[in-house]
């Protein structure tokens, strides 16, 4: 959420022109070879390196979230003593969010879609906090199989 709302104040929703790359790059381009391809592929869009990376590290930020997402998600169906739907709701969100992601440069900033993208951060943060609630819980109530049980620790003595 902070990133993206960073990437918005910099006013760097578009700096880069395309996605999921830079100006047809993996990264910002950066070379003065690689500046001048993107500014022929892009003429309409000139190369602004610094809005570029504020925008390609809110990408790299919120594809590792996702990736994250994508574990934890695999990891609930792969024990049945896990929670499954939630994970399973936050996979589903988090990847309807990077379509949002997606159209919300493809359709230069088009108000619904950044307002869809923000709300879809709002709810990806929701959904984790509850999550880690949830997961609190069943570690504290002893359903914690793998996990250090926390209700067995007592506080350092006091000095």
């Amino acid at each position: 959420m902070a990133l993206g709302a960073f990437t918005r104040l910099t006013e760097a929703g578009l700096g880069c022109p395309d996605w999921p790359g830079c100006y047809g790059f993996l990264t910002v381009p950066q070379s003065a070879e690689h500046i001048a391809q993107a500014t022929e592929a892009f003429p309409d869009a000139p190369v602004e390196i610094q809005k570029a990376w504020n925008e390609m590290i809110h990408r790299y930020v919120a594809g590792t979230l996702g990736l994250v997402i994508a574990a934890i998600a695999f990891l609930a169906w792969r024990n049945p003593a896990r929670n499954r739907l939630l994970p399973s709701i936050l996979l589903a969100v988090v990847t309807f969010q990077a379509a949002l992601g997606m159209w919300t440069v493809t359709m230069n900033l088009m108000p619904i879609v950044v307002m869809g993208h923000l709300l879809g951060g709002f709810t990806t943060v929701t959904l984790l906090f509850l999550l880690a609630l949830t997961e609190r819980r069943r570690v504290l109530s002893g359903g914690g199989r793998y996990m250090l049980n926390l209700k067995r620790l007592k506080p350092p003595p006091a000095s």
